[in-house]
């Protein structure tokens, strides 16, 4: 089964119905670890953890953003070249980790959706990029998300970190999308919660607000995060599972 981020899916007011999102056991950081975020494309850090992000970078914590592709294939060619389309993302991107109040950032270029094709390279950069911040979490994309760029860097961010005895935590970003509370796949046992103070939930709506090729329509494409989809990221809370053991989903994007 494979997913599209066009049809509507679940909506934010279908979540909050479970009792469940709302009573997550807090996720705690050890105030000694930096924080690593690692992101498929840009948006993605601040979609799943940008209230982290600034909670972390104003609490003094050493942290890091490491995006790892360039985001060229978010629109169709004829709406956009996908040089200047990637262009357009990085700077966005970096309007957000200003937003965020300006966490280290790395941006290593692959081409959006070559994660798969490209595994070794990626894998031995990030080794790199891990191995110069031994004291921190790693925050990856939940490799059961059904898009194929997260779940390899979800997968590559899980050998890794287990490789070096790092805490692994991996946010969900589609699944609020294709999945619901009753889907068997919704990892509710490993889910946790970082509650956001009202600073860091302004900070991270600023953020998303620098998404502008991703949050507005372009010609006669819609958002690709439209206002059936934010509100899954403005909650008082980010979710983050904590179990290193790889999901079974089905779901899956190319």
């Amino acid at each position: 089964m494979t997913f599209d981020a066009r049809d509507p899916g679940t909506g934010e007011k279908a979540w909050a119905r479970d009792p469940r999102l709302g009573a997550l056991p807090p996720a705690t950081l050890d105030p000694r670890l930096g924080l690593l975020v690692l992101a498929a494309h840009p948006d993605d850090e601040t979609l799943g953890a940008g209230g982290l992000i600034s909670a972390s970078v104003a609490a003094e914590r050493p942290v890091t953003v490491c995006v790892v592709t360039d985001g060229r294939a978010s629109h169709a060619a004829d709406l956009i070249d996908a040089d200047e389309l990637a262009g357009v993302r990085l700077e966005e991107l970096r309007r957000a980790m200003r937003a965020l109040g300006g966490p280290a950032l790395e941006v290593l270029g692959y081409a959006d959706g070559s994660l798969r094709e490209n595994r070794a390279a990626v894998q031995a950069e990030l080794a790199l990029v891990i191995d110069s911040r031994p004291e921190s979490v790693v925050v990856a994309p939940w490799r059961g998300d059904g898009h194929r760029d997260h779940r390899v860097l979800g997968e590559i961010a899980a050998e890794l970190a287990a490789e070096r005895g790092l805490v692994l935590w991996e946010y969900p970003i589609w699944m609020w999308h294709w999945a619901d509370s009753a889907h068997p796949d919704v990892p509710w046992g490993r889910m946790r919660a970082v509650h956001l103070s009202a600073a860091d939930r302004l900070a991270k709506r600023i953020a998303l607000d620098s998404y502008v090729s991703q949050t507005t329509p372009r010609g006669s494409e819609p958002p690709q995060l439209d206002e059936g989809f934010l509100p899954c990221f403005r909650r008082p809370f980010e979710t983050f599972t904590v179990a290193s053991e790889p999901p079974s989903v089905a779901v899956e994007r190319p």
